[in-house]
This record gives C-alpha cells, structure tokens and sequence, in this order.
C-alpha cells in the first residue's frame, strides 16, 4: 500500500481507536466494583486464568517491570483477592493463587465488563462482528510472528 493511503487510513482508525477506547474505559471503570482499578483487574484474571502463577511469570505475561506487578500483587494481597504460597519443594519460589473473595470480585466485574460490551457491539450485526474478529485474529498473528522473529534476533545476539 502506498504511503499517502496508508497514513490516511492509519489516522482514521487511531482517532477512531482513541474516541473507542477511551468511551467505553469510562463506562467500564463505572461498572467495576469500588476498590479494584481495570488494571488490578486485569492481573486478578491473568492468575485466575492459569490457576496459579509466579510473579515474574504474571510481569512477563502482561509485559510490565518486575516491581510494577509487585505492587499491584501487594493490593491484590492486602484486599485479600489474591494469596501468595510458598512452594513446598522449592520455598524460594512464591505461588500466587485468587482467592474465592478474589474469584467473587471477578465474577461481578467480568460480569458487568459484558454487560457493557454487550450494550454496544450487540448494536452490531452477526457479520460485522465476525469481521471484526477476524481482523483482530490477523492483527494478532502479525504481532506473533514478529515477536517470534525478535525472540530470534534476541537468541543469535543482533
């Protein structure tokens, strides 16, 4: 695709992309529960989804410093959502696991995240959101391959 066309397509789906996410990240922390930010909420859903999880290994899933995610583990800690375990064999190691007050606070807010969604792109027809979809699936896969090619890169040292 030339330049001119692409920059022009480029601008309108940032703009359009910025108005999007920045309307519904208002109605969506509306609908969170008093005491949890999305992005806590966020990290509460990354351990909930793989049962449990070390901290470096939830920092590197999301792609955030080490002392970042500390943080929001700490919160998540002292609100008594999520529960760190020491490992049985190897007591350096630290496990996280979700709570059930952690689990009940994720239901809620999943729950009202739907809802919504589900108020807007339920306005869509079967189609466009099919389409949609499948844009986002090729969108991913881009990232992917160009993250495996980096990993690449990375490993021979360039």
């Amino acid at each position: 695709m030339e330049t001119e066309k692409f920059s022009f397509y480029f601008k309108k789906i940032d703009e359009i992309m910025r108005q999007l996410v920045r309307r519904i990240h208002i109605e969506l922390r509306n609908n969170l529960v008093k005491g949890i930010t999305g992005s806590q909420l966020f990290v509460l859903k990354t351990i909930y989804e793989s049962k449990q999880m070390t901290v470096s290994a939830v920092a590197e899933e999301i792609g955030v410093s080490l002392s970042a995610i500390t943080a929001f583990i700490d919160k998540l800690a002292k609100a008594g959502f999520v529960r760190r375990l020491r490992d049985e064999g190897d007591r350096r190691l630290v496990w996280l696991t979700v709570t059930p007050e952690g689990e009940e606070i994720l239901k809620v807010c999943l729950a009202g995240r739907e809802q919504v969604l589900m108020k807007y792109l339920g306005q869509l027809p079967e189609e466009d959101l099919e389409q949609l979809g499948r844009i986002y699936e090729k969108l991913l896969a881009i990232l992917r391959e160009e993250e495996v090619k980096e990993k690449g890169l990375a490993c021979q040292g360039k």
